[in-house]
């Protein structure tokens, strides 16, 4: 089911930007997408497309595959499917 919600306006301007992410759910670190990727990101928070079916409200840990790898908990503001690719994109505030 796709939820369509309105956006509040941003506080931080987002860039686009691909960078390969792993996204684990709070609630179930077993739940984990190794392949998901950035679309864009900002200082404050980050859209992405994930395999994951996530749901406004939901926490999950975003940890960068680089060097030093830290998980950054986010909260999930908005979802929606990508009916191209029917994976799930997702707004994402970093806290």
């Amino acid at each position: 089911m796709q939820e369509h919600t309105p956006h509040p306006p941003r506080r931080w301007a987002r860039q686009p930007a691909t960078v390969p992410i792993s996204l684990m759910l709070e609630a179930d670190p077993s739940k984990a997408d190794d392949s998901a990727i950035t679309v864009d990101i900002s200082v404050r928070g980050a859209s992405v497309r994930t395999n994951l079916a996530l749901v406004r409200g939901e926490w999950v840990k975003v940890v960068g595959k680089g060097q030093y790898p830290r998980p950054i908990p986010a909260l999930v503001a908005w979802v929606r499917k990508d009916e191209s690719s029917h994976l799930t994109l997702a707004g994402l505030d970093f806290y």
